[in-house]
Formats: C-alpha cells, sequence, structure tokens
C-alpha cells in the first residue's frame, strides 16, 4: 500500500491537484480574514487580497512539492519572475473557469451546480499544462555547470540531444 501510495504521489498532476486542492481552504480563510479586517463593503478588495495570498502559498508549494527537483537551479530573479507567470496563469485560468461556467449554463442550461465545478475542472486541465510550460519549465544551464546532457519531456517519456552551449536540467524523476 505504501508504494502505491508512493508511486501515486510521483505524477506530477496528482502533486498539482493536492497543492490546488489545499488552496481551496486556503482561499476561504483568507478570505474571512480580509472580510473580518476590511468590512463586506470592501469584498472585491478582500477577494483579491485571498487570492494573491492562496497563490503565493500555491506557488511555493507547487515549486517545493510538485516541482521540487527544480529547485537547486532557480537563484536571484528566477522565483520573481516564476511568481509573476504564476499569477498571470492562475487569473487566466479562473477567467476561464468563469467563461466555461457562463457558457455552460447560458447556453446549454447546464444547472450552475453542475456547470461551475465543471469550469473549475477545465481551468484546472489549462493551468496545469500553461504553468508546466510557462511557469515551472526547466531552467536552461551552462553545459559547463550543468549534470544533465539529455533534454526531453519526461512526462511524455522523450528524449533529445541537448545543444552543445545549453543543457536543460531534467523536470521530473524517472
Amino acid at each position: 500500500m505504501v508504494s502505491f501510495v508512493k508511486r501515486v504521489l510521483n505524477i506530477r498532476i496528482i502533486r498539482y491537484g493536492l497543492v490546488g486542492g489545499i488552496g481551496i481552504p486556503i482561499n476561504d480563510g483568507a478570505l474571512f480574514l480580509f472580510l473580518s479586517l476590511l468590512g463586506q463593503p470592501l469584498y472585491p478588495l478582500a477577494n483579491a487580497c485571498a487570492f494573491l495570498l492562496s497563490n503565493l502559498i500555491n506557488f511555493f508549494l507547487n515549486q517545493f512539492f510538485t516541482y521540487r527537483e527544480q529547485l537547486q537551479h532557480i537563484h536571484g530573479w528566477e522565483w520573481g519572475k516564476r511568481f509573476v507567470k504564476g499569477q498571470m496563469t492562475s487569473l487566466s485560468a479562473s477567467l476561464l473557469a468563469y467563461l466555461v461556467a457562463l457558457a455552460l449554463v447560458h447556453f446549454l442550461h447546464v444547472n450552475d451546480y453542475v456547470a461551475n465545478p465543471l469550469g473549475i475542472v477545465v481551468a484546472f486541465i489549462y493551468n496545469f499544462f500553461i504553468s508546466k510550460k510557462l511557469v515551472f519549465r526547466a531552467v536552461a544551464q551552462r553545459s559547463s555547470e550543468a549534470q544533465v546532457t539529455p533534454v526531453g519531456d519526461a512526462d511524455a517519456g522523450t528524449e533529445v540531444e541537448a545543444p552543445a552551449e545549453l543543457t536543460r536540467v531534467e523536470t521530473t524523476p524517472k
């Protein structure tokens, strides 16, 4: 049973989903906190603050848990750039979830309480793949510094030879 759990937790999308699942109560708790501090009339500001705080926590959880093998290669401004990209990705995923749910309700007459989670599922899939390619992609290293020479998409199981001057560090353990 323990080996099964380890194998399941070695699947990146599962780890990404767990972090996202943790983000929901963090967002709700932060919303409660900010509404208590700011008051109901400032709900839009409280909601935005809760979104930023929960996404900050999700970003670090994803970096340290979902994409932990990249930690040794991230230095300086790379953290800030990744965070900004992560915020933009999360904002676009939230908009996508809203638009999907809205389209399902208004055009296909799907129940609101069915359309909303369907929009969230679509946004989750979008967010995972966009984050993988844009936010949490491998950091390029000089070949003299790098220890890994093959490059490829480990999630897809492919490898190609890297150019001599740059090497990409694998993002998924094999």
